[in-house]
């Protein structure tokens, strides 16, 4: 299975990579990698697209992050992508093409960003003591 880090999700999302951060940081999500300082955060697919939804939740209906990374997760886990609205209403996602719209936008996305390394840069050869 493949994972993503963060700044292909980002640039996936269209969302600003330190807000990314920053929402991957404060909540927790399952398929979110969180290890030690200084070591990128993968990504799983299935997360990709529960942020995505939870995304377009919170600025397309101002839901406030975390409940909307909540619904989206219900969402997500629900086989006809329903939640309840109420006792007269319901909302509807488009689950299958939520997966494969993520899936592609984060395949371009690697190739367009591709990997950074992290930390220090090594010294040159000849300045080593």
């Amino acid at each position: 299975m493949p994972v993503y880090d963060i700044a292909a999700l980002a640039e996936a999302l269209q969302i600003d990579q330190r807000q990314l951060d920053n929402l991957l940081s404060r909540n927790v999500i399952p398929g979110v990698d969180r290890r030690r300082r200084g070591v990128t955060r993968r990504v799983t697919p299935e997360a990709a697209a529960i942020i995505r939804l939870a995304w377009d939740l919170v600025t397309h209906l101002r839901v406030p992050t975390s409940y909307a990374l909540e619904l989206a997760a219900t969402i997500e886990h629900d086989a006809e992508g329903e939640i309840a609205v109420g006792r007269f209403g319901a909302l509807r996602f488009d689950l299958a093409g939520l997966r494969g719209s993520t899936l592609g936008r984060l395949d371009s996305a690697v190739e367009a960003v591709g990997t950074r390394r992290r930390g220090r840069p090594a010294r040159p050869l000849g300045l080593r003591e």
